[in-house]
Parts: structure tokens; C-alpha cells; sequence
């Protein structure tokens, strides 16, 4: 997208003062649908109403404080080429200093602390995987991985990643796919096509082993996105109403406008009426539902209820209806394929704990980014955060870390016993055990506050599917309903981002209202000559400028010159660091930036 068209100003579109908007979902999508609509659309905040289940906004984002500890259930992974999400960001002022926009801050947090891991991976309890950088691969591996990130992706339909590469492909051991799939939560079986849009999109591009591409907001991402945006919408006049169960939208006989929004309001039954020059945007589908939580000494259990899909019903009644509102059901149905557990734990005047963790990792608290186990039975990984995640934890002398483990179902190898069916105090130890450090158990159980969360949908996005089964964001023939959030096709780019839950309310409210303005394109990352160049250098192992030696053999008939130019062309191109913003570009040439404690292995 041009500058011409990001920063024009379209004109009002006709009548909008007298319409009204219905958003179904208080988590980051429904938000940026409310702020779009009033700072875009010109829509007066009065007109809108968000309808919200549980007692807060923010979805995944959400941070849930409690006595002595905090819950919360994870984060989305930032990049700069998250256009629509810095859109958004740029319109919203910061709590801290409203003087300043949630961008801006961001901005200069990334250049004051930019992400930089020297530990993705350790095994053999407390060896630093070196491996990890190496990404050749043999021969025919290589030429399968080129092969599939051309694929057509009708060619990838309801297939897994595991049918596409072979079940014991060395493609599951490649440096490659151990930098991809723990921090993206990928596994096996889930789909070929949803991995062939990451690849292109952000896997081959910056040196994500180190992690560098990475960007992180000032605190956590509800204090730092959803409280700055959420306190501006209420300062606009748009209301959130909470506990409200939206289950269904009533619609015209030929399934194109919507005529009533159907919920349950403190176990009572309510219907709104919905006008046909009004608005109606519905998030289908929530990656925590039917969530649970658990704590030091009890399990989060594993909530196999169908009965009460939350945003999910609404998705399944509209189905039903229509086969343009797409297929819920191939992605939900399989909890034992698409649920995993996620820990936080918060750490209390004992600062040796994380000290030790740095020094062992090389990586200061706050850069390090994702490092995972893997050799652990659970694949359990964690993130180190500094003491400005939440607003009052420096004073509070508190540490914070995130966590999950991918199989949960499998057993641990210090504690005998599958994650989903361990306590937070459990699953500590095994931490504890795979970093070396079982020695200072006592005093961190002790100083330690944990909580767990089951979410027995947070993969269900990834499942094998086809093109049609996830809806249009306005699906054909629609007047006035358009999806929002994770589970609506938008061709190009990825699930499982912040960016997608706010592209997808970009997109909805420029359609229905009309707005004459340009949608943000996707940004074309396959198609940059600077990616090209980092894939080349990735997989070959070239380091510095490339020499003739990394030149495909040349017909010796043709010209020395050829290669000179090709040279000076390639050579001339950008170093990666340029292409976003908060890179340190010293980092570029630092092989440590602690010196890890840890001994490092190669293999």
C-alpha cells in the first residue's frame, strides 16, 4: 500500500450518523471493528455496541490479576510488517503519555530494548542447541521445501504437514522446523496450506533464530493495546455491554441481511433488533474457550463441554443456515489435537532465580524471546519478561515468566505424569529439572506463584481445511453481517496473529459502510529480493558477502562480467535490519550478548 492512499482521508460515507453498529465479541477484533468505525467511518461512538460474554474485554490478551500472582494465558508474537495492527496503533494515545500514540511507544521500547535470543533451544539440561542456526538441509529435503512454498494451495486442501513431507521425514528435525513450530504452536497433523502461508509470510525471511523480527510493546499486550484502545472507544460514547452469551443472528429468508441478534443476558433471553441500514460484525469463533485455570497445587482440567461453544454456537447456528458461513465443524471436535496448557508463573523477592536463568541463557530478561526444551518429553517452552510487564511489578520486586507445552498429553521426565494433569508447583519442577537447576527448588517453590490455563481450542485454527471452509469476511450477497477474528479466510495472510484480528475488522467496516479507501494489502514478503537473499544465505550457510563459489555454475561461454554485476547487485542489497523498525543494528555482529553460562552443542 502507498503512502498516497495509508494516509488519505475518504469522505464520509452517506448517512452514517444515523446508522448503528452490532459487535458480537469483546476481544481485540470486536475493538478494532468500534475503533475503525468511529476514527475511519466517521461513525459516532453512541451508535456502537459491543457485546461481550465474560466480565472484561480482550480475548487472548486478556490478564486476569489475582492475589499474589498473575493469570495470564499468553500473548500473540509482534512484527513490524503487521500493517493493519500498526494502523490501528497509530490512532490510539498512550495511557502513560497521551501525548503519544500506542505506536510510538512501541517504537521506542523496540529501539531501547530490541529482541535478540541467544538460547531458541537447549537439551541435555542445560546445553545450548547450536543446531539451531545450521538450516542445510540434504538434498531432497531442500528440493521438497522449495517445492512446497509454490505450492498451490488448492493443492494443499485438508491435507497435514506430516502427509505432505512423510511421517519420518528429515524435514521434523531440520533447525528449520524447530525454530517454526514451537514458537507458532504448529505440530504434525495440523494443515499443510495454514504452514505454507507462514513459511512464505514470515518463516524465510528475518533470522528467526535469533528471534530478531520480533517487536514487543512496553508491558504486557492488554495493558500496553487493549486498556489504551479500550478506555479511547469508551471516551468515544461506544458501549460495552458485558455479560451478554450471543448465540445467533437472525437473518432475511435469503440468509443476506440481518434482521435480530439473539443472547442471553444473566440467564434471561433478549433479542436486539437489527435494522437493514445498520451493522452487524461477529467474531466466530474464540481461541479460549471453554478455557480453565489451575494454580500451584491444582490441575486446570480439561473442559470437553460442546454444549456451550461461546462464539463458536453463533458460528454452528449460522452455519446451519447457510453454507456461505463456512464449516465450523472442521475445526472444532478434536480437543485431544487442538488444546494445550499454557503456565505463568510470578516470582516474589527472589531475583536468583531469574538472574541464573540469564546468565545460563545468555539472553537479559525481556530480549530473549521463546526458548525451548527439545528434548523434553511435553516440549515445554518458556519466555523470560523484565520487570516492566505489568505496571507495579518492579516495586513489587516480582519476575515474571510465560510458558507452555505442546504435548501436553505426553509424560514429563522429571515429574511422571502428562502437563495436562500436573499442578503448576509440577510442572516448576520440570522446568527446574531440564534448565539444571534443581538445586535452588525449595527456595523458588517457595517464592513462587503459579497459574496454569487448559484451552482446549487455542490450535483449532490450524486444523486441516479448504478455502471455503472458513467464511468471507463478507460472505456473497450479504448487506449487512461480516465476520470478524481467527476463523474467516483472508487470502495471503495467517491465523494465530493480532494482525489478523484486526485486518479482518479493517476490511469489514471499509465494505459494509462503503468507505472509499484502499485495504491495507498484505504485505508481500515472498515477492522481497531482501528475503530472497536471507533464504539463500539460510540454507547455504554463506556468511559475509556471497563470492563466486555461491554462484550456480555458469556456462563458461558467458562473459566474467555477468558474475561481477550479479555480484554487486546482490551484495548491494539492504542488510535485513533495515526492513523494521527497534533493530539494534550492532546485534547483527554479536554472537553473544551475556555470554551464555551454558555449554553449547552443535548436534
Amino acid at each position: 500500500m502507498k503512502l498516497y492512499d495509508f494516509l488519505y482521508h475518504p469522505k464520509t460515507p452517506d448517512g452514517i450518523e444515523n446508522r448503528k453498529a452490532y459487535i458480537v465479541g469483546g476481544g481485540i477484533a470486536g475493538l478494532a471493528a468500534a475503533a475503525f468505525l468511529v476514527d475511519d467511518a466517521k461513525m459516532p461512538g453512541k451508535n456502537i455496541t459491543i457485546y461481550e460474554k465474560r466480565n472484561d474485554v480482550g480475548g487472548c490478551c486478556g490478564v486476569i490479576p489475582n492475589e499474589g500472582e498473575y493469570v495470564c494465558p499468553g500473548e500473540r508474537e509482534l512484527e513490524a510488517y503487521m500493517e493493519c495492527l500498526w494502523y490501528l496503533c497509530s490512532k490510539i494515545p498512550s495511557v502513560d503519555d497521551p501525548s503519544r500514540t500506542v505506536l510510538d511507544e512501541t517504537v521506542d521500547v523496540n529501539r531501547e530494548l530490541p529482541i535478540h535470543s541467544e538460547c531458541r533451544a537447549i537439551q541435555n539440561r542445560g546445553h545450548i542447541w547450536e543446531g539451531i542456526h545450521d538450516y542445510r538441509m540434504d538434498e531432497k529435503t531442500t528440493q521438497k521445501l522449495q517445492k512446497f512454498i509454490t505450492e498451490p494451495e488448492k493443492d494443499l486442501e485438508n491435507i497435514t504437514i506430516e502427509d505432505y513431507f512423510g511421517k519420518d521425514s528429515p524435514f521434523f528435525d531440520s533447525a528449520m522446523w524447530w525454530c517454526f513450530h514451537p514458537m507458532l504452536a504448529f505440530k504434525h497433523y495440523h494443515s499443510a496450506l495454514e504452514a505454507k502461508r507462514y513459511l512464505t509470510r514470515f518463516g524465510l525471511g528475518w533470522r528467526i533464530d535469533y528471534l530478531e523480527g520480533i517487536l514487543h510493546t512496553k508491558r504486557n499486550e492488554y495493558d500496553s493495546i487493549i486498556k489504551p484502545l479500550t478506555l479511547w472507544l469508551q471516551e468515544k460514547g461506544v458501549k460495552i455491554e458485558k455479560g451478554c452469551a450471543v448465540y445467533d443472528v437472525e437473518l432475511t429468508s435469503d440468509n443476506n441481511t440481518a434482521t435480530a441478534i439473539k443472547m442471553r443476558v444473566d440467564g434471561k433471553e433478549k433479542s436486539v433488533a437489527v435494522r437493514a441500514e445498520d451493522y452487524v460484525f461477529v467474531t466466530n469463533g474464540s481461541l479460549m474457550t471453554n478455557s480453565t485455570f489451575g494454580d500451584n497445587e491444582h490441575v486446570a482440567p480439561t473442559n470437553r463441554n460442546t454444549e456451550d461453544l461461546g462464539l463458536f454456537t453463533i458460528w454452528q447456528n449460522l452455519a446451519k443456515k447457510d453454507k456461505k458461513f463456512g464449516h465450523p465443524e472442521k475445526f472444532l471436535g478434536q480437543i485431544d489435537k487442538t488444546k494445550w496448557m499454557s503456565y505463568f508463573v510470578t516470582v516474589k523477592d527472589y531475583p536468583e532465580f531469574f538472574e541464573r536463568l540469564e546468565k545460563n541463557t545468555g539472553s537479559k530478561s525481556g530480549t530473549g524471546g521463546c526458548i525451548t526444551v527439545k528434548d523434553s518429553g511435553l516440549e515445554i517452552s518458556l519466555v523470560l519478561y523484565d520487570r516492566d510487564y505489568f505496571p507495579n511489578q518492579r516495586q513489587n520486586n516480582e519476575d515474571v515468566l510465560w510458558g507452555d507445552g505442546l504435548f501436553g498429553e505426553r509424560c514429563g521426565d522429571y515429574v511422571k505424569k502428562p502437563m495436562a494433569e500436573c499442578t503448576g508447583n509440577e510442572i516448576l519442577l520440570e522446568i527446574l529439572y531440564h534448565f539444571d537447576m534443581l538445586d535452588i527448588k525449595d527456595e523458588v517453590l517457595a517464592h513462587a506463584r503459579i497459574s496454569t490455563c487448559m484451552m482446549p481450542y487455542i490450535t483449532s485454527q490450524f486444523m486441516p481445511r479448504t478455502y471455503y471452509d472458513r467464511p468471507q469476511i463478507v460472505p456473497e450477497g450479504c448487506t449487512n453481517l461480516a465476520f470478524i477474528g481467527q476463523f474467516v479466510e483472508v487470502p495471503g495472510d495467517v491465523v494465530f496473529t493480532i494482525e489478523t484480528s484486526v485486518r479482518t475488522p479493517l476490511e469489514a467496516v471499509y465494505k459494509l459502510t462503503g468507505l472509499d479507501k484502499e485495504i491495507i494489502e498484505v504485505y508481500p514478503a515472498q515477492y522481497d529480493v531482501r528475503y530472497f537473499k536471507q533464504q539463500i544465505m539460510k540454507f547455504n550457510a554463506i556468511k559475509g558477502d556471497f563470492t563466486e563459489k555461491d554462484l550456480p555454475k555458469i556456462n563458461p561461454l558467458k562473459l566474467k562480467e555477468m558474475q561481477s554485476e550479479l555480484l554487486y547487485k546482490v551484495n548491494d542489497i539492504p542488510p535485513y535490519y533495515v526492513m523494521y523498525p527497534g533493530r539494534d543494528k550492532s546485534v547483527a555482529t554479536k554472537e553473544s550478548v551475556l555470554s551464555p553460562a551454558y555449554p553449547k552443542d552443535e548436534k
